[in-house]
């Protein structure tokens, strides 16, 4: 899909349409009330602004390419038509929730890097930590239950001592003549 196609599909989806004026009222001094505006086409810092916000934005999202590289680090033609579409919808005005919404419904959850703390994805973060806390204790038990026999082995008399004077000397020249 070229990048014409991708940002038309954009705007498709979002109900923009090209040479619209936004909806929101101008104060006196030009700004949109509660809008962000819209990036001038010559606005060089404005640009920059939407540039790193693309950068930000594209970081959080996994290459469908790649997989192991986020959009933002990607070479793949798709990560850069990504790029184009993140940096169309902040230009439209759409927030960085909005956009990864945007995204995680095309793709899926598997195209954040970093899953959401929700339903199964819970235990990514909660399974190091159980896992640890359950090392702990089997540890802990293991060595409790160890010295527990070693006290169990200290109470008990030898195995000889119980036996009469001359059955232990029989029995332990037994053991030497064997």
């Amino acid at each position: 899909m070229s990048r014409v196609a991708v940002a038309a599909a954009v705007l498709a989806v979002t109900g923009v349409t090209l040479g619209a004026a936004p909806a929101a009222a101008q104060t006196v001094d030009g700004a949109l009330d509660g809008i962000e505006r819209p990036a001038a086409p010559g606005d060089p810092v404005r640009s920059a602004e939407i540039d790193q916000r693309t950068a930000e934005i594209g970081a959080t999202l996994r290459c469908p390419i790649c997989r192991q590289q986020s959009v933002a680090e990607s070479s793949a033609r798709i990560a850069r038509e990504m790029q184009d579409v993140i940096r169309t919808m902040l230009m439209d005005g759409r927030t960085a929730e909005e956009i990864e919404a945007y995204f995680v419904e095309a793709y899926g959850p598997w195209i954040l890097l970093k899953p959401r703390a929700e339903g199964m994805n819970l235990f990514v973060y909660a399974g190091p930590g159980l896992a640890f806390l359950l090392g702990g204790f089997l540890v802990a038990r293991r060595i409790r239950r160890g010295r527990s026999r070693d006290e169990e082995a200290r109470d008990e008399p030898a195995p000889l001592d119980h036996l009469r004077k001359a059955d232990r000397k029989w029995l332990e020249a037994a053991i030497k003549g064997s």
